[in-house]
């Protein structure tokens, strides 16, 4: 049976999606490190969270590594800061 990709998020969902979707990521990887979503098993749903991941890396100062499968998507905060810049101030 073929599996249907959902249907997209609209201008105004993606809006409302990403700002709350990168706080969440960004709490939960400083929590926990690293983090496994089954439910990112779309091409459209891993470009939204490879946005989010971008962002987070972006709000920490920190690479995020994230790996895509047809099973989900795992996102792992990386050591250290990125080149050239100082820690986030939320960064323990």
């Amino acid at each position: 049976m073929e599996r249907r990709e959902p249907t997209p998020l609209t201008p105004d969902e993606l809006a409302r999606f990403l700002p709350a979707m990168t706080d969440w990521l960004a709490r939960e990887l400083l929590e926990k490190g690293s983090l496994r979503l089954a439910a990112v098993d779309t091409p459209g749903n891993q470009r939204n969270f490879q946005e989010v991941a971008h962002r987070v890396s972006a709000l920490l100062q920190r690479r995020v590594i994230t790996v895509s499968s047809s099973h989900g998507m795992t996102f792992e905060l990386a050591d250290g800061q990125l080149a050239g810049q100082e820690r986030s101030a939320i960064t323990p």
